[in-house]
């Protein structure tokens, strides 16, 4: 686990570690227990990628069931053989839970050509409703026109006879309508993505580290870091729990602040250090209150699978979540030209990762996060610094 023992010993108050280190401490505490079953809550969301192995493998060999809750698709690949996926459809007013005793790989191919073959059904069986339909409409105009031009009272009967006949087959066609296949709905997209970005000159220098150290109070995590950072890089930090990578992020949004060329945009880990958790999310978006400013938010809000009830809420009622697709709307609309991204994807559904990896990765501006998801950092970073207490290293992709 790279956990220091001595800290057994020390006077130091869990309230003090960070969050990973907190979670190594859970971890040891129930894994020293015997068990029959383990129950996991988001077990790799604060801990290094080291940690994120180890415990892989602690899961991998056990024999006892463990139960685990995950974001973190690379986690699910290498560990689950089960997936129980909860899920709201039908515009999020319907429960549905699916069991499948699949690895994650192999369920979310399933769930794509699954999801492939049910769009093609119901555009088949759409299209085949459309063309029976108006066929329908033809005939049943042919017999209205036909019972307004007729004067003779025999033909007039039998053309309201056949009226009747028609319309109790466009009942059936209604009936029929309803049992049809229909087009199946994703229940976490997030269509979002950056537009009309002026990104800073890719060349640009905009922060030179030549031997700077890193530091809290008079505790020194880290010495002679040496980054420098261009208009256009996309930079992932990687490093064991506790050596001081939200301190180092922090350290740069200061430098970057400072800087008037730079409209910074900023993700922290935890979002209620950014988020008004008394406003609304319609209120914390609105820059202005006019009437076309929030019918454009309510829009962008309903295209994240916000409600209307939802919209409306106190910030603090919400979940991670939907907190997160917060700070993500509010990123995109504001159109920053240099992001900085404590653990972006830590409270998005596996559902949803592909999509905020292909919304940073294809972001014009240049950015730097901190994270230890593999997938995200592969996908959108250009290149992986390690952080250590002696300072930070270049770290090869395919290493990640």
């Amino acid at each position: 686990m790279h956990f220091d023992s001595n800290r057994f010993a020390s006077d130091q108050e869990i309230g003090n570690l960070s969050g990973g280190e907190a979670l190594k401490i859970q971890l040891i505490h129930e894994l020293a227990k015997p068990f029959e079953i383990l129950f996991l809550d988001e077990p790799s969301n604060d801990l290094d990628l080291e940690t994120v192995d180890w415990l892989k493998g602690q899961i991998q060999k056990t024999r006892q069931t463990v139960i685990f809750i995950s974001h973190d698709e690379d986690f699910l690949s290498e560990t689950a053989d089960t997936i129980v996926h909860l899920r709201l459809v039908k515009h999020r007013k319907e429960a549905e839970t699916l069991v499948e005793h699949l690895d994650y790989d192999s369920y979310s191919e399933q769930r794509k050509a699954n999801f492939a073959k049910q769009s093609q059904q119901a555009a088949n069986n759409q299209r085949a409703y459309d063309k029976t339909m108006e066929k329908h409409r033809r005939v049943k105009q042919n017999v209205e026109t036909a019972l307004r031009a007729t004067k003779d009272s025999t033909a007039g009967r039998l053309l309201a006879k056949k009226m009747k006949t028609v319309l109790s087959q466009e009942k059936r066609y209604e009936k029929a309508a309803q049992s049809m296949t229909q087009k199946p709905l994703e229940e976490e997209q997030i269509q979002l993505f950056f537009s009309d970005i002026q990104p800073l000159p890719a060349s640009k220098v905009l922060v030179q580290l030549e031997k700077e150290n890193l530091s809290i109070d008079d505790r020194v995590l880290a010495q002679e870091l040496r980054l420098t950072v261009r208009g256009q890089e996309k930079i992932g930090i990687i490093g064991p729990n506790g050596v001081g990578k939200s301190t180092l992020l922090a350290k740069l949004k200061q430098f970057l602040n400072d800087k008037r060329e730079i409209s910074l945009g900023f993700m922290p880990q935890d979002y209620h250090k950014k988020l008004q958790l008394d406003l609304s999310s319609i209120a914390y978006i609105s820059k202005t209150g006019e009437k076309e400013e929030l019918q454009k938010i309510q829009s962008h809000l309903a295209s994240l699978n916000f409600s209307y009830p939802e919209m409306q809420h106190q910030i603090r009622s919400l979940s991670g979540g939907q907190q997160g697709k917060l700070l993500l709307l509010d990123l995109v609309l504001r159109k920053p030209n240099f992001l900085l991204l404590d653990e972006p994807t830590r409270n998005f559904s596996p559902t949803s990762q592909p999509q905020i990896r292909k919304l940073f990765a294809t972001y014009p501006g240049g950015l730097i996060t901190v994270s230890h998801d593999r997938r995200f950092l592969k996908e959108v970073c250009s290149s992986i610094y390690r952080l250590t207490e002696h300072g930070l290293e270049l770290v090869n992709l395919e290493d990640v």
